[in-house]
């Protein structure tokens, strides 16, 4: 039976008796020594200590040399429950799987050994908080940067949470020196189509992930450099070997090659980044060139302006979790979409276009939410996309595990059942924000938006679906529910410049009424097809009457 690494781990500190008794020896000039005092005598003792970390020695201490009270001696446990103490707080985003191996592996074999000692009875107390924690997993919850989320906290931070993960991911190969693994997982992060450019760690890796350029940069134009010199001091090396010696030379430098050209090509199949060959100099010059092309673009952006409209939809997307039912979630979720404009529209041009998207959908789901919120009790609305379940409006995040309620709301847009317009001069929304003007930005307090728009059928859009191709940005993934072809009796939405004029609203400007929807196809075959078979009979009995009466004349 194999042993699990836990389990591995705690039969060698078992099995290490040295290791489990660590004494500390204090002497009169302030120097201690680690290790196992061997033996004692009145006048010494023998002592087995660290010379250095990996190098141990053995020698006679006088007692004379040893400060007043300098000899410490610790038990086994209070050895062992230095590393036990290294698991908790527990880290972020642990499994129920990973708490249950915490707690079999190393915390109860520790209670298990050391009974009715005060160590054992500190890591039951581990158990406990382990267990607690564990069941809050279960039931949805997720710790995040040390804080707990319920279940309805983390899908509505979903997009974090995932982001998050990544970013840690990054800084782990950071810390390793794998530049070319930290660059692959923050291309995840720099995806616009996953949402994750959205997250508030995004412009937290991009400034990590830029030192981690600056850093390869230098590296790789070094390996350029010497390239030259490697190659040819290789070259050198093999001219000067007699077999058998040149045949195994050469043998060793084709299986290095053929391994790394094997790894290149994998690498290329998923990434622009690939692990470096100092021998390969076309290689290494393509490498370079990518290096300077990110660089390059993420100097560009204004991390700080990211940072700023990457909270604001943070707040937005809590706030939408709930919006629907309790105004004042509406009122912040319109403080947000605000805020988080006024600050996009000082962001570079690529970044304000995918920004542009977010915000078209997050006002139409505002909008509809404003709907749902002052309808009065008794009558329905039509589920909003998202609008249950934790499904965020930022394209890749809805988690794959959606409720009832979700999938309702999805079925309710495919159908494409549209929202119920205000009537002229109602009063406005509590919540309710200003229009978009025509460039996509909010209007001043106060601001008539234009009239004259078409009215936006069925329930708003979720951002990130079904927008626009932007320069730069792959295309949105079409999700189940969102993007469906044009339902019969609804016509086609106009595109407006900037942000589209959202579903009428409780105390916004009338829009134009959709027009009428066509009466169904019948059944079977339809009267025009009728009358057009009738035509068709009576022109060919007059061609035959004809026909006929030629034939008699001759």
């Amino acid at each position: 039976m194999k042993l699990s690494r836990y389990q591995s781990v705690v039969f060698a500190l078992a099995s290490s008796a040295g290791f489990l008794h660590a004494d500390v020896v204090t002497l009169k000039d302030g120097k201690k020594l680690e290790g196992n005092i061997l033996s004692e005598t009145p006048t010494s003792i023998r002592m087995r200590y660290h010379l250095t970390p990996k190098i141990m020695d053995e020698k006679d201490i006088p007692r004379t040399d040893i400060a007043e009270g300098g000899i410490l001696k610790q038990k086994p446990e209070e050895v062992e429950i230095l590393e036990i103490r290294k698991a908790v707080p527990t880290p972020d985003l642990m499994s129920a799987e990973k708490y249950e191996q915490l707690i079999q592996d190393r915390l109860r074999p520790f209670v298990n050994r050391y009974p009715g000692t005060k160590e054992a009875a500190e890591v039951e107390k581990m158990i406990s908080e382990a267990q607690l924690e564990k069941e809050k997993v279960v039931a949805g919850g997720v710790k995040l940067e040390g804080k707990w989320l319920t279940r309805e906290e983390a899908k509505a931070e979903a997009l974090n949470i995932k982001a998050f993960s990544i970013r840690a991911a990054m800084l782990e190969k950071i810390q390793a020196k794998d530049f070319t693994g930290a660059l692959k997982e923050f291309d995840k992060l720099n995806d616009p189509a996953s949402g994750n450019t959205a997250s508030v760690y995004y412009p937290k890796a991009a400034a990590e992930i830029l030192e981690v350029l600056t850093k390869y940069d230098k590296q790789i134009a070094q390996m350029i450099q010497e390239q030259p010199a490697l190659q040819r001091n290789r070259e050198e090396g093999i001219k000067k070997l007699i077999e058998p010696d040149l045949t195994r030379m050469k043998d060793a430098i084709k299986k290095e090659k053929d391994a790394w050209t094997t790894t290149y090509e994998q690498e290329r199949k998923t990434s622009k980044w690939y692990t470096p060959y100092k021998y390969d100099l076309e290689s290494l010059k393509a490498l370079g060139k990518s290096i300077a092309e990110a660089k390059d673009a993420l100097t560009s952006l204004d991390l700080a302006v990211i940072t700023k409209v990457n909270e604001a939809i943070q707040r937005m997307i809590r706030a939408d979790a709930k919006a629907g039912k309790d105004k004042a979630e509406l009122a912040k979720m319109g403080e947000a979409i605000i805020e988080g404009e006024t600050a996009a529209s000082t962001a570079d041009a690529k970044s304000k276009e995918f920004y542009r998207g977010v915000f078209t959908n997050y006002r139409a789901r505002h909008a509809y939410f404003a709907q749902q919120v002052n309808t009065p009790q008794g009558q329905t609305q039509p589920a909003a996309a998202g609008a249950a379940g934790g499904s965020s409006a930022i394209a890749g995040t809805a988690e794959p595990g959606m409720d009832d309620k979700v999938a309702a709301a999805l079925a309710a847009a495919a159908g494409g059942t549209p929202a119920p317009a205000a009537a002229p001069g109602a009063t406005p929304a509590p919540g309710a924000m200003p229009a978009a003007q025509p460039n996509g930005y909010p209007a001043q307090p106060g601001a008539v938006p234009p009239v004259g728009q078409p009215q936006q059928p069925g329930y708003p859009q979720q951002p990130g679906y079904g927008q626009p191709q932007q320069p730069g940005y792959p295309q949105q993934p079409q999700q189940p529910g969102y993007g469906q072809p044009q339902q019969p009796g609804y016509p086609q939405q106009a595109q407006q410049p900037g942000y589209p004029q959202q579903a009428q609203q409780p105390g916004y400007p009338q829009s134009q009424a959709a027009a009428p929807a066509p009466a169904p196809a019948e059944e079977g075959m339809s009267m025009m097809n009728m009358i057009l078979i009738g035509i068709g009979v009576v022109a060919l009995v007059l061609l035959l009457t004809l026909l006929g009466g030629k034939k008699k004349k001759k």
